[in-house]
Formats: C-alpha cells, structure tokens, sequence
C-alpha cells in the first residue's frame, strides 16, 4: 500500500475508535442513572376497591402563601399614616394670596388717645356749636368734636363768624346726624373730618349753598370739592350770604378806576366786600391768587 492510503486507513480507524467511545460513555451513563430515577419517582399506592384516588394527585399545588408580604404591607402602611414627617406640610404662603401693598399716599392722623376710630359712615347726636364749620358731637355717649370736610367759614374776629355760627346752629343744632368719611380719619388738631347730613340735607354744601362758607379743597378728602366750588361760585354771585354787599363803615363810595387799594387800607371784610361788589373786575387786584376771595387775611 502507498502511504497515502496508508494515512487515510489511520484516520478512519481512529474516527471508529471514538465514536465506539462515545457510544459506550452514553450508556454507561443511562445505565448509572437509570436507578436514580426509580428511586426519586413516588410509587403509587395501590387502590383497592371503595377507596378513591388521594387527592394530592387531583389537586393541583397550591401556590405559595404570601405570609410576609402581606405582614408587611400594613406596617409599612401604618408607619407612613402615623408619622408625622412622612406627609409634609405645605408652608402657609403657598395657599394664601400675598398681603396686598399700602398705596395710600397720605396716613389719615390718629384720633387723640382718649378717642376711638369711627365706623366710615355712622349716626350722632349734636351736643355743641363752636363756629361755622365746627360742632360737637354724641357717639356711643363719647363726645367728639368734628370739622366740616371741603368748606371754610370765617373765624373768631373775622367778618361773617357769628352769621356763620348761626346758619350752621340752625341748620344741628340738638339734632340726629349721619356722618361720613372721606379719607382721613381726623385732622392736625385731633378732630374729626366728616360730611354732616341732616336727613337728606347736605350740611357741608347747604352752608356754601346759602353763603356762610366758602370751597375749601385739602386733599385727599376731596370727594365734594366741585360741588363746593360750584356753590361756592353760585352764592357770589347771587349775592347770598356773607356775599351781600355790606354797608361801608368809611365811605358810600369807591374809586373804581385804576388799582387804588391794597388790602392793607381796609380795616374789615366788611370794607373789602363793599368795595369789590361796587368795582367789578377787582381793578385794585384784590384777589391775587384769583380764586374768587379778596384780602383773604381779612376775608378769610
């Protein structure tokens, strides 16, 4: 034989010596386990007749108990419900709407210390006039005393006063009033600032109205301011009032032609208002701020 057949015999033998191996090591194997397996398998009880079948080979396994999980669910549960840092609070800002901001531009004055804040719109019972624009007031058997908003009446020593008090006694005086407020709560001297009504009567405009006060704008309590212009201006010229031409204490006539007097040559409002009634146009130009008063030092 050649050595090439010679070679291919040798391979040939050796792939049937290893598959004869192969073959035995699969049934030595099946041989080994086989009585392994007759001994893990449960033999079956023998039945006899009336006896039925046990019933661990009709019942299908249970499935396993889920004692610790279902233990430990209510704890859990219990210790989140309970403990107080497990549920957080929300923080008060996050609910509520923001403080709104102060706009006001003026702080009404506080009431004196023996006084107490009014409601903005309340009853009271006149007990006192002091002048034209200021009275005495009842509120909850306290005495307040109270200062006409919007309006100026002549003061002690000025012409006009008394007929100021007066109309303003007449028109009070011992009676039930409604009070209101504007702004501010009470003025530089403590009293308090307020538009007076009398029924339907509008105090504060009736003295304008009838001539005895004059428009008297001081913000921010300027609700009525003009309206009491406009009364104001009404009166004047009607010659109502304090705007009644007086007598003249020196002289019946004026000089109306050209700029002649000062303030400082009248010795009352009296004087003043004759002559500005006799000489229309103010020629003197009494009236310097134009506002429709002149020699407001005397006249005011």
């Amino acid at each position: 034989m050649s050595r090439n057949q010679l070679a291919v015999a040798a391979v040939l033998g050796m792939a049937v010596v290893l598959t004869f191996c192969c073959l035995c090591v699969i049934l030595l194997t099946y041989l080994v386990a086989a009585p392994f397996a007759d001994l893990s398998a449960t033999p079956e009880p023998p039945v006899t007749a009336g006896e039925t079948a046990p019933t661990t080979e009709t019942t299908p396994p249970m499935p396993p108990t889920p004692t610790a999980t279902a233990a430990q669910t209510p704890t859990s549960t219990a210790t989140i419900a309970h403990s107080p840092t497990q549920i957080p609070t929300p923080e008060p800002t996050d609910t509520h709407t923001p403080a709104p901001t102060n706009t006001s531009t003026m702080t009404p004055t506080p009431l004196p210390p023996t006084a107490t804040s009014t409601p903005s719109v309340t009853e009271a019972m006149v007990s006192g006039i002091i002048d034209g624009d200021t009275i005495e007031v009842q509120i909850a058997g306290q005495t307040y005393r109270l200062r006409y908003i919007g309006i100026e009446c002549p003061e002690a020593g000025q012409y006009g006063c008394s007929q100021a008090t007066e109309a303003n006694r007449q028109l009070v005086e011992g009676k039930t009033v409604r009070l209101e407020r504007d702004v501010s709560e009470t003025d530089q001297y403590g009293r308090l600032l307020r538009y007076v009504y009398v029924g339907d009567l509008f105090v504060n405009a009736e003295l304008v109205r009838r001539g005895y006060a004059t428009a008297w704008t001081y913000p921010p309590d300027v609700a009525f301011s003009d309206l009491f212009v406009q009364l104001e201006s009404e009166a004047r010229d009607g010659g109502r009032g304090l705007w009644a031409a007086p007598t003249p204490t020196s002289g019946s006539t004026w000089n109306c032609h050209g700029n002649l007097y000062n303030c400082g040559d009248f010795s009352s409002c009296a004087q003043v208002m004759s002559y500005w009634n006799a000489c229309p146009g103010d020629p003197s130009r009494l009236d310097g701020d134009r506002d429709g008063v002149p020699c407001e030092s005397l006249c005011r």
